[in-house]
């Protein structure tokens, strides 16, 4: 029998290296190397990663950015990221000037109308929830920005919802005077508020929109869950563009006809609005997850919440020593980051991980930028969930290869949950310094230069 060549031997060999060490099918870049430079690819999946969770910086919330007029209510009660809640600051539109109420017009009740979009985060079983509506004492404008922590003043001596209870049901059509509708909230106010504008229009309040947005300047609403039992609660989608969501007040007036069973309707659709979230600090956080935020705790698991919550930072500390021993090519560089599982009270089922998350470089002042893997249109850079794997992965081969080279510093990366303004996800996962399966890895396939 002949001896094979060395080169076949070598080959034979790395592939099934390779193979019982990663069972992937495939190397990128194995398949375009010249054969003598086969000699010269390696793959490691053994990258120091020092990861860590840190809150949240706040996030735009604003109208020019909550795509669909989309906004969120509600409050959920986490056993890990402890209690979590949504409020909406918004202004109303008249739907024309100078309305004519007839004779003596009398308020007969006041609804505020929000429709449900069929999206809701938290526990199936709905827990009651109490909901306040208070009025702004400053005005919102569409010229400004307005963030997740913003805060506006308002009369908060008067809930003109007066606590409402109410329960949550997003997919349950709703039956108003004989008429079925889709699904939504119907808050009742003060009676006296509706009977407040009815008077108006001799005060020229009702003149213009302008007129009326300084008179009435606009509701904050907010919830709270009325259950104190961790898990409960929900946070909701509410369409506050649809034209089902409005301000009605039900009245009568003395004319001679037609002057029972009337309405008005005012829009809450083309006007200024944020969404504001609060965390409480997160006091009653799993002390895993509070340890890191106050001090430098255990990263045995890490944590990234939607809401302005928490992302993760992922640093590469000896990076760089891959130029001790000359210049490398990276052919491909996978992160794979693992859902933790492994804790019962991480509750995967009941809230439900990011369908994505969104890598972020760092800069030396602690600024974000895009890392320049997002850009390539003809390869995945990815971050979707896989749910039958439980995991995200990365492609990031030129970030890692521009921080060898020296054009980008080697200060770590942010991970954060996309869409965070706009869902109530979260997930705990696996961290650089976790055991076994769940473990952060870097998977690198490179080529020695000569």
């Amino acid at each position: 029998m002949s001896r094979p060549g060395v080169t076949k031997f070598f080959l034979t060999s790395l592939t099934a290296l390779l193979a019982s060490a990663c069972n992937e099918s495939s190397m990128v870049g194995l398949d375009v190397q010249p054969a003598g430079d086969l000699l010269n690819v390696g793959w490691q999946d053994s990258t120091t990663l020092v990861t860590s969770t840190v809150k949240e910086d706040s996030l735009h919330t604003d109208g020019s950015i909550i795509i669909g007029a989309d906004a969120l209510l509600g409050t959920y009660l986490d056993p890990v990221f402890g209690k979590t809640s949504a409020a909406i600051y918004t202004q109303l539109r008249l739907p024309a000037n100078n309305p004519n109420f007839g004779t003596s017009p009398v308020c007969d009740s006041v609804v505020l109308s929000l429709t449900y979009a069929s999206d809701f985060y938290g526990k199936k079983e709905r827990k009651v929830q109490r909901v306040n509506v208070y009025q702004l004492l400053g005005g919102l404008s569409l010229s400004n920005n307005y963030y997740s922590n913003n805060s506006l003043s308002y009369n908060s001596g008067n809930d003109l919802a007066n606590g409402h209870l109410f329960t949550p049901r997003p997919i349950d059509k709703v039956v108003v005077m004989g008429d079925t509708l889709k699904p939504h909230l119907r808050i009742p106010l003060e009676q006296n508020f509706g009977q407040v504008i009815l008077n108006s229009p001799s005060s020229g309040s009702l003149s213009s929109n302008t007129a009326f947005q300084n008179f009435i300047k606009g509701f904050y609403i907010t919830s709270d869950v009325t259950s104190s039992a961790s898990g409960d609660g929900n946070i909701l989608h509410f369409k506050l563009a649809d034209a089902q969501t409005k301000l009605t007040i039900y009245y009568h007036n003395s004319n001679a006809t037609n002057n029972d069973s009337l309405k008005y309707d005012i829009s809450l659709s083309s006007v200024p609005r944020f969404s504001a979230f609060e965390h409480y600090n997160y006091a009653g956080a799993y002390s895993y997850l509070s340890s890191q935020l106050t001090s430098a705790g255990t990263d045995t698991a890490l944590f990234v919440q939607s809401l302005a919550g928490t992302k993760v930072k992922i640093e590469f500390p000896y990076l760089l020593h891959w130029n001790d021993s000359g210049k490398i090519a990276i052919n491909k560089a996978e992160l794979v980051i693992k859902v933790d599982t492994s804790n019962p009270l991480y509750q995967l089922d009941t809230f439900a991980a990011p369908t994505r998350l969104v890598l972020f470089g760092i800069t030396s002042t602690n600024t974000n930028y895009a890392v320049p893997d997002a850009y390539e249109a003809n390869e995945t850079f990815d971050g979707s969930y896989n749910a039958a794997n439980k995991e995200y992965r990365f492609n990031i081969d030129r970030y890692v290869q521009q921080v060898l080279n020296g054009t980008l510093p080697n200060v770590g990366l942010y991970l954060v949950a996309s869409g965070g303004a706009v869902n109530a996800n979260r997930v705990v996962l696996g961290s650089g310094s976790s055991q076994g399966s769940q473990k952060m890895k870097l998977n690198l396939t490179y080529t020695k230069l000569h």
